[in-house]
């Protein structure tokens, strides 16, 4: 009997979880203040977690991988951006926009992480997509875009 495909789902956000980033982003939107911690995550929107695993299986993969995003975030860099998309949504909706609200402010998440990153072993899986015919494990989802469908998901439920 051939291996089973299992794979380890790690730091994976879905605008409609009950995750860190989910509660995050409540917090923010209620004006209160999350409690901020010193855990490195590597973020992954779970639409390319889902195409990742569908190519494997269509594939026909089998074999154990680890799947979680390439990049280090500390919560801090996460609950910056939070704040940032969260006052452009509500000037869009408020239509309260500035020159300086508009104005391309940096990310506070494109600030590179540089302490250790004890990221889990993607290789396997980037391998084995490459050998799917992929361009290997690269997710297509920015954490901007991911963030700002969970924000909206958020303020629709309020």
């Amino acid at each position: 009997m051939p291996e089973p495909l299992e794979i380890e789902f790690i730091n994976v956000y879905s605008p409609t979880g009950d995750g860190p980033i989910n509660r995050w982003i409540i917090a923010v939107i209620g004006d209160s203040e999350p409690e901020i911690d010193d855990t490195i995550y590597h973020w992954v929107h779970i639409r390319d977690a889902e195409v990742a695993q569908r190519i494997l299986s269509e594939n026909d993969v089998s074999g154990m991988f680890q799947l979680c995003g390439r990049r280090a975030w500390t919560q801090k860099m996460v609950v910056d951006e939070i704040r940032g998309l969260w006052s452009r949504f509500q000037n869009a909706v408020e239509h309260t926009h500035t020159i300086e609200s508009l104005s391309e402010v940096p990310s506070p998440a494109a600030v590179q992480y540089s302490g250790e990153r004890r990221r889990p072993n993607l290789g396997p899986l980037h391998d084995a997509l490459i050998a799917c015919g992929t361009d290997g494990w690269r997710p297509m989802t920015a954490m901007r875009v991911g963030l700002m469908e969970c924000i909206a998901h958020s303020a629709e439920q309020i």
